[in-house]
């Protein structure tokens, strides 16, 4: 056995001998003491009981704590994310697949219909 032990001992002795010189209102004040944090501590448990222990709790606690801007963040990138996608399948964003380009090139429209003429481009 350890010293620590030992003076843990030591000090559970001696208040188990001051204990029987106590009056009766100073134990019920002392027994009302502990049935309150008793209860705290078991009321504190089934807190953590729904987060769990470690990093899941550390996560949870931080979470709940940013929740405002955790959730301002999350709708402006689905806003970003919304914006990117529908352009993208859309299509609106290559000028060279539209008729003003096909009329504002300086060859005519007829030349990209030539097979002939797409051998030619590989070519250069």
């Amino acid at each position: 056995m350890n010293q620590e032990q030992q003076f843990a001992k030591e000090i559970v002795r001696r208040l188990d001998e001051n204990t029987e010189k106590l009056s009766p209102e100073v134990t019920e004040r002392l027994a009302e003491a502990r049935r309150r944090a008793v209860a705290a501590m078991a009321a504190n448990s089934r807190s953590r009981l729904h987060m769990g222990n470690g990093f899941v709790a550390l996560l949870a606690g931080y979470f709940l704590q940013h929740q405002r801007a955790l959730s301002a963040a999350a709708l402006a990138g689905a806003v970003l994310f919304t914006f990117i996608a529908t352009q993208q399948l859309t299509g609106h964003g290559g000028a060279e697949h539209g008729d003003a380009f096909l009329l504002a090139s300086e060859l005519p429209p007829e030349a990209y219909l030539d097979k002939g003429f797409y051998s030619w481009l590989e070519q250069q």
